[in-house]
């Protein structure tokens, strides 16, 4: 082999030998590059992952553990610790701040192996407004019962709907009588097979049985504490014809006001202002009537008892959305079984929110305005209900006899036997109480 040939040839291996080098350096480089890019998605991820999972509990949780008390820093699991999320296989930190009760910072780190992540995240405190869209006839969640000669329509809303949630077998009860009418398209619960839903003659719905892409969801506003409002104490009233001024009884707990015997007339003048009047125990069991005049909204705050069995009248003739009251009732146990009993020819008219407790409607009583439930519904006799919605998402609403609501209905299950009548009007004079929605009001201010 000549010099030129060998001289050729160590060249080529010298160059082999570099661009192996220089390979492998670029794999090892690349590899070194890929390594480091996954070790920051994931350190990433599980910075955002923790921050959502703690708004989250903020948000489903009224005393959620995630909320620090006002200008106090909350750490979690401590200051310098982290909690090791065996479903993302690294730790996480979160540091909270309260500033002053309005604003909560939310520091949310996120650690791989040996790479950390921070995100920081402004929610703004505070409770957001109620304000669901009742845009149907009826909603209910489990199960829809119709017997007799029970109607459910609209007026003046196209199209008219009536809605489900569920999907399990036998969850809509038509009957075989061609009067019960659904004079509307029925929805039932996603994924639902409908020969299984909806039992009885089909015929007797109008429109068209339909399948929801989603469920719908309603949630019960929060009620009031009102134990905690600072009032000045007064005397209990016992009426025989007498008219209250705004500084009689405005700010003021009145431990009982009871009308008993009957045709009295308790006048309430609320003058040019809104006014608050909380009472332990509100009984109007005689023919008695409570009158609101004046231009203000009257809030009546109740603790334990309201009676209004007998041919009583709140408000009558007056403006729905000048009269609201809240019932608080037994807070002793989580559970209990308490119905306020509306019977005789009471009239209500005005807005009711009950906490816990059952509301009842019977012979001839009727309620105009919104009726708000954290309970049942029961509506017998010739009950008679104008709202622009009655709203029991955890309870049943139940009717039987000649019982007329016109208005939405919203419950957990509907159950309906005699005569009734419910027919959706979206035109009322009755405003949606300005009612909030705990939680949901840590809306995101900034997140970076």
């Amino acid at each position: 082999m000549g010099k030129y040939a060998i001289i050729l040839v160590s060249a080529l291996i010298f160059s082999m030998l570099t661009y192996s080098h220089a390979l492998r350096n670029a794999l090892f480089m690349s590899n070194s590059r890929t390594v480091q890019s996954f070790s920051q998605n994931q350190a990433h991820n599980i910075s955002q992952s923790a921050a959502m999972m703690a708004i989250t509990h903020l948000r489903n949780n009224e005393n959620s553990t995630f909320l620090p008390t006002p200008d106090n820093t909350l750490y979690f699991p401590s200051q310098n610790g982290f909690e090791f999320w065996h479903d993302m296989h690294g730790e996480y930190n979160l540091e909270l701040t309260n500033h002053g009760g309005s604003l909560l910072t939310l520091r949310s780190t996120g650690r791989f192996e040996d790479t950390i992540y921070r995100t920081e995240i402004g929610l703004l405190i505070g409770s957001s407004t109620w304000n669901p869209n009742f845009d149907q006839a009826l909603h209910a969640e489990n199960s829809i019962e119709l017997g007799g000669n029970d109607y459910i329509g609209c007026v003046g809303a196209n199209p008219c709907q009536v809605t489900l949630n569920s999907s399990l077998s036998n969850s809509v009860h038509l009957g075989s009588q061609s009067k019960i009418k659904i004079d509307a398209d029925l929805f039932i619960g996603p994924g639902s097979d409908v020969n299984s839903v909806v039992v009885g003659n089909q015929n007797n719905v109008s429109g068209d049985i339909k399948v929801l892409s989603q469920t719908i969801k309603y949630e019960m506003p929060e009620f009031p504490d009102f134990t905690e409002l600072s009032f000045l104490p007064g005397s209990s009233i016992y009426s025989t014809g007498m008219t209250l001024s705004p500084e009689d009884y405005d700010q003021r707990h009145i431990p009982e006001i009871l009308m008993t015997s009957g045709n009295n007339t308790l006048i309430i003048d609320t003058g040019d202002q809104d006014r608050e009047l909380r009472v332990g125990k509100l009984d109007l069991s005689g023919q008695n009537e409570i009158k609101i005049i004046g231009d203000g909204k009257l809030t009546i705050y109740v603790d334990y008892d309201v009676d209004m069995k007998g041919g009583s009248s709140i408000n009558e003739g007056g403006n729905v959305n000048h009269f609201m009251l809240f019932y608080r009732g037994n807070q002793e146990v989580e559970l209990y079984d308490e119905t306020l009993d509306f019977g005789g020819n009471t009239h209500f008219n005005g807005n009711f929110f009950a906490d816990k407790a059952n509301v009842r409607l019977r012979g001839t009583a009727g309620i105009q305005g919104n009726v708000i439930t954290g309970g049942s519904v029961l509506m017998s006799g010739n009950a008679s209900a104008i709202s622009r919605v009655i709203y029991a998402p955890e309870g049943t609403v139940e009717t039987n006899g000649n019982v007329g609501i016109r208005g939405a209905v919203v419950s957990k299950s509907f159950k309906a036997s005699g005569n009734t009548d419910l027919i959706f009007d979206p035109e009322f004079d009755a405003d949606i109480p300005d009612l909030e929605m705990f939680g949901s009001g840590f809306d995101i201010a900034y997140w970076n």
